[in-house]
Parts: structure tokens; sequence; C-alpha cells
């Protein structure tokens, strides 16, 4: 039974998950009464043959089923005719190699025969009479000029045919490697999807195709450009644009395709908890431990929102719901394994701009600007740029952004301003009750290196205190606003050229049972 004649196909919608995409393509097919079976090529040989779907957009036809039909053949890319007038170039360039060799010897003989003539007239010399009334020195002058002459004609035409000579041979290279190669044969992996149709009548139909293949994915990512108010210092927009940025390697060229970018998660399947038995343990403190009481020192995260069931979720964070984004036209993806950036959404945010220092963490202050997301999508956990105006001053991630949610965002540091912080501490130990003591101060010099002035927002901390028996004391801390977690926060003006010191002290006191981590 004869194959069926194979129809193109076209590309017309691609949507990317995380780990694959799903291909939408559609074929004007000409079917004719009755039961038939309808190939379609262009699909790639990674699909998986289990999300294959087929449907008629029109009424008239049936579609009874689908099937993947994968071939793998020996083809060669070079027709016999090609073929033949390679040879016939070989041919014709030989033809032509023949008749300058034999031009090439003609002129070698002719050259040998001149030297050994110049060879036998520079012997006679010896017998020319001197110079006199009947001297035949001009005579001797010009026969000399004449056989200098003829030797150059013949070395440049020597040189001539070696030229033409080289030129051929290269020639006659390139046309053998040609003809090498067009003997050479390289796989070829075909695909086709059948589809079983049901045709009442002989008709022009469409068919619309559907299938997911690996080798696909997608990852959003964003950039943030701030654009202060000349008149508010503390006022700016942010404006901020979200891409999908697609690889895909699947041996297909989807050409002004519509493109959708998915949060879903087809290929995980749900499988039951793992439960299993938690054992725990106990006993008996001994007298040394019911005495003491041990301090841990920890690094707590203040958090605004409740706990995420998973620390890191894998792929594309969603915050657990899945999401869709449709950007507006066409676009055209190369199946070259390059990214490819696709523009998701732009929007303008109003934002509050201040300059923050955290002695702490960095003697350098940084610009940050607090927004409220008002999209009409969240915005994703990615990699974010970060642009002033039209300069890029760096690289970021940004975490999950809910609808309506504030978040915060910072520009990099502002190289006028220069802290360095010192921290002195005395230490003292009770005689008779054995309490501790323990004071610290915190002192930041603070400089301006610009030439206006600066406003600055200091965050500093102090420990936090969850047992009775340590107390942490806030002692001098004027023009410091502390709240419940430990932080302090000061609002300072530098004036340009300026330095300033901003101090704060504490006190820890722990009783004389209490273990101290530092």
């Amino acid at each position: 039974m004869p194959e069926p004649t194979a129809t193109s196909t076209t590309a017309k919608r691609v949507t990317f998950f995380e780990d694959r995409a799903e291909v939408t393509r559609v074929a004007k097919v000409s079917v004719a009464d009755g039961r038939q079976w309808v190939r379609l090529e262009g699909a790639t040989s990674l699909l998986d043959d289990r999300t294959v779907q087929a449907r008629s957009l029109s009424d008239r036809v049936q579609v009874l089923s689908a099937r993947v039909v994968r071939r793998i053949r020996e083809v060669n890319d070079t027709s016999n005719e090609e073929r033949q007038a390679l040879m016939l170039a070989i041919k014709e360039i030989t033809a032509q190699k023949a008749e300058l060799t034999t031009a090439i010897n003609r002129t070698d003989r002719r050259v040998s025969y001149l030297h050994e003539l110049i060879v036998e007239w520079c012997e006679t010399l010896a017998a020319v009479p001197k110079p006199g009334e009947d001297s035949p020195v001009a005579e001797y002058a010009k026969a000399w000029q004449a056989l200098t002459t003829r030797d150059d004609d013949y070395l440049a035409q020597q040189a001539e045919f070696n030229d033409a000579i080289d030129d051929i041979n290269a020639e006659a290279r390139r046309h053998q490697q040609k003809l090498s190669e067009a003997g050479v044969t390289r796989t070829l992996h075909e695909c086709f999807i059948e589809v079983q149709v049901d045709a009442s009548t002989t008709d022009d139909i469409e068919l619309e195709v559907k299938y997911r293949t690996p080798c696909a994915l997608w990852r959003p990512e964003h950039m943030a450009r701030l654009d202060r108010d000349a008149k508010n210092p503390h006022a700016g927009q942010i404006e901020w644009t979200t891409w999908g940025v697609v690889w895909h390697r699947t041996g297909e060229d989807w050409k002004d395709v519509e493109v959708a970018f998915s949060t879903a998660r087809p290929a995980q399947v749900a499988d039951a908890p793992n439960v299993r038995d938690d054992p725990l343990g106990k006993r008996k403190k001994t007298a040394e431990e019911r005495k003491q009481v041990v301090v841990q020192v920890r690094e707590e995260t203040i958090k605004d929102a409740g706990e995420r069931a998973a620390a890191e979720m894998p792929g594309v964070d969603d915050g657990g719901k899945p999401l869709e984004f449709t950007p507006k036209g066409a676009f055209s993806l190369p199946g070259t394994g390059q990214p490819t950036r696709v523009e998701v959404g732009r929007r303008t945010l109003k934002a509050s701009v201040a300059r923050v220092l955290m002695p702490e963490r960095a003697q350098t202050a940084f610009l940050k600007a607090d927004a409220n997301w008002e999209g009409d999508a969240p915005i994703l956990a990615g990699p974010l740029r970060l642009a002033r105006g039209n300069s890029l001053v760096g690289r970021s991630r940004t975490k999950f952004v809910a609808i309506g949610q504030k978040f915060e965002t910072g520009f990099g540091p502002e190289d006028g301003v220069r802290c360095k912080r010192s921290v002195h501490e005395e230490r003292e130990t009770a005689k008779l009750t054995g309490s501790q003591t323990i004071e610290r101060k915190v002192t930041l010099r603070l400089s301006n290196l610009g030439d206006g002035p600066q406003e600055l927002l200091i965050n500093e901390r102090v420990p936090v205190s969850e047992i009775e028996g340590l107390e942490v004391k806030l002692k001098e801390a004027k023009d410091w606003k502390l709240d419940e977690d430990g932080y302090l926060t000061r609002t300072i003006t530098l004036e340009p050229r300026a330095n300033a010191t901003c101090e704060f002290s504490y006190e820890i006191k722990a009783k004389s049972n209490v273990v101290l981590p530092f």
C-alpha cells in the first residue's frame, strides 16, 4: 500500500511550561468522501505520543483518531544533475591543465636552449678584438641586449603559466571536494502525525493538531527602571518590564506564532505522602544542666507573611496558583537553543525613594524604592536588571510579589556617602551575685563627599531577649526609634562636604546561671 502524501503544517500557537511546550499546528488538506488517513509533517521527533490531539475546524469532517509515525532514512542532498555537472567541470579543468602543462614544457625547453646559447656566446667574448675603427663591439652589445630581453620574456611566461596552473589546481581541488561530499549521505529523522478522518463529501478542510514536546522551557526576567522626581527627592516612578525568556532545541523553527507562558506543571504527578513514624526521645537533665541556662544567638528574618509549605519552590515560583501570560502579537522563535526574550508586560508605579544605610552590613548607602504592585498579574520570582534612568546599575533577583502587595527594590550604592562603624564593649561580673553585665557602645562616623545635602535613613539593630534571665536594655539612643524586633532607625541630613557622628549604646544583663554565647 503506497504511503499517503505528507501535507505541510504551520505552527500557530506555542504555550511554554517549566520544562516543555505545547505546540498547535494547522494544515489545509483535501479529503475525499469516506474514511481515510491524512499525513501531516512539520512536527518534531521529540514529541510525546500520548499528548497528540487532533480536531477538524470544519463541521463536515469528523476526526476519528490520531497517531504518530516516525521514520529514519539516509538522504543525499546532492542531485544526479549536480553530480554530473561537477564531473563535467572536473573533466574540463583536467583538459585545461594538460594544455597548460604542454605550454610550460615548451617554454622550459626554450629557456634551456637560450641559456646554452648565452653560455656559448659568453665564451666567445675573449676573441673580440680591441676597440678600433673596425671593432664589432656595438654589434656584440646589441646581440647581448636581444638575448637578455628574450630571457626576460621567457621568465615572464613561465611565471604566468605557473600562476595559471596553481589556480587550476585549486579549482580542481574544490570541485573534487564537492564531488566527494556529494557522495556522502546523512541520517534524516522524520516525524508525521497521521489523522484518520471521516468526510461526508469531497472538500478542502483545515485540521488542527496539538502536542507537547520537551527541550523547550521558559523563565521570567524583569527590569526595574527608576526615574526620580526632580522637585521631590523622596518621590519617583518605577517602570517595571517583564519578559518571558524562552529556549528550545526541538528542531522546529516557529515563525510568527502566538506565544503563551504558563506556570502550570503538567508533568507533575501527585503522589501519596510518605507517612512514617517520627520517634521522639527524652532524658533527664543533669544537675549541672538544671542550674545553667545556655543562650544561643540566632539570626531571624522578619517576615510579613505566612510560612511557605516548602522553603524553595522548584521551577517558576507562582505563589501556588497556576498562571498564564499571553503577550500580544506574533513572534519568531528559532530552534537554536539560544535565549529569546518576549515582552510580557510593562507597568509604571509610583514609588517612595530613600537612601538607606545599614552600617552593620556595608559602609555605603543604598538607594531604595518602595512601591505597591498594581499589575494585572503578580510578579514572578526571577532575575532582575536595575537601571537609573538610561543607565544600567546592576543585577539582582526579585521574589514573588502578589497583586496589591508592597515591595521594595534596591538600585545600587550611593558613592557620595561613606560610613565607618566601631563598637566598644565593656564587661563586668558582680562578685557577690555573679550577674553579668555587658555594655556596648556603637559609633557611626558619616561623611558626605558630594556637593549637595544627603538625607539618610540609618538602620541598626540590638539583640532581643526571649528568656527571663537575660535582659537587653537600650541606654543612650537619642533621636533613635526602636521597634519590637530590635531595629533602630534614624533619619539624618548630611550637609555638603560635611561629617557627622551618631552613637547609641545598649546593656545586656544576665543572671549568674546564664551562659552567654559571647
